[in-house]
């Protein structure tokens, strides 16, 4: 049997790929980026299509926030190099979501070298999503570190939820209009850990460290969120700060129950401290 390679109608063929080059092609220019400004400051180069107004406040924030970030992580940014992060701030959501596709329901990402976001004209903090994914950055590139999920947002959310007033970061006190903050009004925890791990408002302290186990992230991402956040504010603040110290060696020593254990103390007698903790700060924003 003979078998034949080319088509009958070769020309159909050739349309149709012309077509969809058409189509590729489209895409692209519809997607394409058009930055038209280029600030550097001390420590970033950005590339923005907002206004220079805009621009210059997002430039002032981010450096607050990398002020901010060396400071309290000092032993691993001390005397570290690095070359200026790089940060492309788009005018609005729509331009943000036309030009990266795919994002889902992320309102900003950072994939090595550079962080994207959008100037917010609709939320309280205009740089708000941005703070969050340049703590990622911060973490990647500038304290050279590689951490688990439950460490790598936890620090992002506890940056990005602090006070900024008149230009100075005040790590720690909570901003109540900022993600994942919004929602902690909803979590209502019984007062009984065990019911309420039963009934999953509570995620065990052993399933954040380790990521098994748990309610699915992908439904249940925001839970997720005001844990990784709570846990993180709880170990840098509960009782004077008195696993703060204990908080930097289980970042040295990557995160894992061992580290935890080792470092801060029996799982479960945290998990009942963090818990009571926790449920007080929801408490707080209902």
């Amino acid at each position: 049997m003979r078998i034949k390679f080319m088509p009958q109608r070769p020309t159909r063929l050739l349309v149709l790929f012309g077509v969809l080059l058409l189509i590729v092609a489209g895409e692209w220019w519809y997607r394409r980026w058009h930055p038209v400004i280029t600030r550097a400051t001390a420590h970033y180069l950005i590339q923005s299509s907002a206004t220079p107004e805009q621009t210059s406040e997002v430039a002032a924030t981010v450096e607050v926030f990398y002020g901010a970030y060396v400071k309290l992580f000092s032993d691993f940014t001390h005397n570290r190099l690095h070359e200026k992060l790089r940060l492309n701030l788009y005018k609005d959501r729509q331009e943000f979501r036309r030009c990266n596709r795919g994002v889902g329901w992320a309102e900003a990402f950072y994939v090595k070298p550079v962080c994207h976001a959008y100037y917010s004209q609709q939320e309280v903090n205009s740089y708000h999503w941005m703070a969050h994914e340049a703590v990622h950055q911060l973490n990647r590139e500038v304290a050279g570190l590689d951490l688990p999920l439950w460490l790598d947002e936890g620090a992002a959310t506890y940056f990005s939820t602090s006070v900024l007033r008149k230009g100075v970061l005040e790590p720690g006190r909570i901003d109540r209009f900022t993600y994942p903050i919004w929602w902690l009004g909803k979590l209502a925890l019984s007062g009984d850990l065990q019911r309420d791990i039963a009934t999953t408002n509570f995620i065990p302290l052993h399933v954040i460290i380790t990521g098994k186990g748990g309610p699915d992230k992908d439904e249940q991402f925001n839970l997720y969120y005001m844990h990784w956040w709570g846990l993180t504010h709880f170990l840098l603040h509960y009782e004077n700060a008195k696993y703060r110290e204990g908080y930097f060696k289980v970042v040295r020593d990557g995160g894992t129950p061992q580290s935890v254990e080792k470092n801060l103390g029996p799982i479960e007698r945290v998990q009942s401290e963090w818990y009571v903790y926790f449920r007080k700060c929801a408490a707080e924003y209902r």
